[in-house]
């Protein structure tokens, strides 16, 4: 049963409740079936999910700056857990087993991951409609049967030739259950106004380092698993509570956004590549001990501090994520490159280096994915299954070829060495192919959105003059403008440059330039004097502008 329907009280069944009991007699709660004090804390602590803007109107749950702390608390838990999840050979979920069994069990929850995003790409409505019941109880019923044969395992209840296939099987479903899990915070963070996404994402991050550190540091098995489940199931309940508020029209609403594109084939062949090196890197640290684990993970936090510098310089600079993969491919491609020549000190010091890069790669992936979303009505979820796919499909192929490497027998220096140059040549290859360039999804994205504007309407003013805002709405209605390009249009019909609407909404240096694209050829123009001009193809000047989105 989903939180939503048991254990939480809506704020609308709060104030009836309430209305109801008063009227029934002279007090509060009185009345039959009036709500529990535990509902009315738990109902009382989800108002302040309720929030209005200037004008009194509700605004949208997740773009409430509760909702923002929130969603930042569930970033860090969803953070957490993926990271427990690819150590987990070295980790007591996993590490009961011998580690060759253990890696086996990681490769089936990628293949199986995989199979569940090619489902979710070819059937994205399908599971988009079951969010809600996929989290709870979906992912608690199929993460239980892991943390159930881990804790049982090292309290020597499970016999030994019972666990190898009792592993194989629980794994099976881990990897199942993961996916709905992190979909559902992508299509959370793909309604956060894009104003505060990337410092929670961020800051996210950053919380999920020492958390981690925590649970996969504790003295005991049993402990670290009891604390790597209270974390899981905080971020279950957190997606659920936040979906659950949700209104029905807002999800509705995304499902007619655009479907494409997702991701182009040389997007994804980069995405693959990155992820066979992180394979690489998690497979040799695991082999390595919890030691090196953790030392390579507390790397984390220097990639989740570049990030949130980031996104406080977000609106002001020209950093994307084509300057991010130009600083990050060199590190990745340097630290493989020095692993065989180096004792097990040293490669567990190249490793901590790569994971950190890892570490602000991710979350500026994250970043660009659901800003991307919100920025450009596009639908989350076959974009999150698409990207996915290439990304841990790379990562089982690393983890084979580490394994084989590091593990299955005894490699020579030099074969050390030419395989990690071949690894190092993927990935530099890769990122040359692709080049952070996104002109392929640009041109996709562009052709639907100005699908409409070869023919474009004329427009006929009013007789009588209108204010300025006014005749902007209309002028983006009649042009059929997203919300979010009628207020960069103001800007513009203001005079406004590029630079000044990245400020003013909140949006990067890219996403502005690209509204910009939008608006001109959705309108038929190539300049900001001829769009100015139109507006102001008016009998008369206005003689009050109201204030609004872009007023200095």
């Amino acid at each position: 049963m989903g939180v939503d329907d048991s254990g939480v009280a809506s704020s609308g069944k709060l104030a009836a409740s309430g209305t109801a009991s008063k009227s029934g007699s002279g007090t509060v709660g009185a009345a039959s079936g009036a709500p529990s004090g535990g509902k009315l804390a738990a109902s009382g602590a989800l108002l302040i999910l309720d929030s209005t803007d200037d004008k009194g109107r509700r605004k949208p749950v997740m773009q409430t700056s509760a909702a923002c702390v929130l969603a930042a608390i569930g970033f860090a838990c969803l953070t957490v857990w993926g990271t427990y999840i690819v150590f987990s050979p070295a980790l007591p979920l996993l590490s009961f087993e011998p580690m060759e069994i253990a890696i086996l069990c990681l490769i089936v929850s990628r293949v199986v991951m995989d199979a569940c995003l090619a489902f979710c790409s070819r059937f994205p409505d399908f599971v988009f409609r079951r969010m809600r019941p996929l989290v709870l109880p979906g992912s608690l019923f199929l993460f239980a049967p892991a943390f159930l044969l881990a804790g049982a395992s090292w309290a020597g209840l499970v016999p030994e030739g019972w666990r190898m296939p009792c592993a194989i099987a629980v794994w099976v479903l881990l990897g199942a259950g993961e996916l709905s899990l992190s979909l559902v915070w992508t299509v959370l963070f793909s309604m956060m106004a894009p104003k505060w996404t990337a410092m929670s994402i961020a800051v996210g991050g950053a919380l999920a380092t020492p958390l981690f550190l925590l649970v996969a540091g504790a003295g005991s098995p049993l402990m670290g698993l009891f604390g790597l489940a209270f974390i899981v199931i905080s971020c279950m309940v957190l997606a659920s509570v936040l979906v659950s508020r949700v209104d029905p029209d807002t999800l509705e609403a995304m499902e007619g956004f655009q479907r494409d594109p997702s991701i182009t084939l040389k997007a994804a062949a980069s995405i693959a590549a990155n992820g066979m090196a992180y394979g690489f890197v998690v497979v040799m640290l695991a082999l390595s001990g919890v030691g090196a684990v953790l030392i390579a993970s507390a790397a984390g936090i220097v990639g989740s501090g570049v990030a949130i510098f980031w996104a406080t310089k977000r609106t002001k600079s020209r950093w994307d994520m084509s300057g991010m993969q130009r600083l990050t491919v060199p590190i990745v491609a340097a630290s493989i490159l020095f692993i065989p020549y180096f004792g097990h000190a040293g490669r567990i010091v190249c490793g901590a280096i790569a994971v950190g890069a890892f570490a602000y790669a991710t979350l500026m992936e994250w970043t660009d994915l659901v800003v991307s979303n919100a920025e450009f009505q596009l639908y989350p979820v076959k974009r999150y299954a698409m990207g996915r796919l290439a990304q841990w499909t790379g990562f089982a192929l690393g983890v084979v070829v580490a394994f084989f490497a590091f593990r299955a027998g005894d490699v020579a220096i030099e074969g050390l060495g030419e395989l990690s140059c071949v690894i190092a040549i993927i990935v530099v290859a890769a990122f040359s192919l692709y080049g952070a360039d996104d002109s392929e999804t640009e041109d996709a994205l562009l052709s639907l959105m100005t699908a409409s504007a070869e023919c474009p309407p004329s427009i006929d003013p009013p007789k009588n003059a209108s204010p300025f805002r006014d005749r902007c709405r209309a002028i983006a209605e009649q042009f059929d403008l997203s919300p979010r390009e009628a207020e960069v249009f103001t800007c513009l019909a203001k005079g406004r440059n590029a630079e000044y609407i990245q400020q003013k909404l909140f949006i990067s240096s890219n996403t502005a330039k690209t509204h910009i694209t939008h608006i001109y050829r959705k309108m038929g123009i190539n300049s900001q004097q001829r769009l100015i001009d139109l507006v102001d193809r008016e009998e008369q000047p206005p003689v009050r502008e109201e204030r609004d989105t872009c007023d200095a």
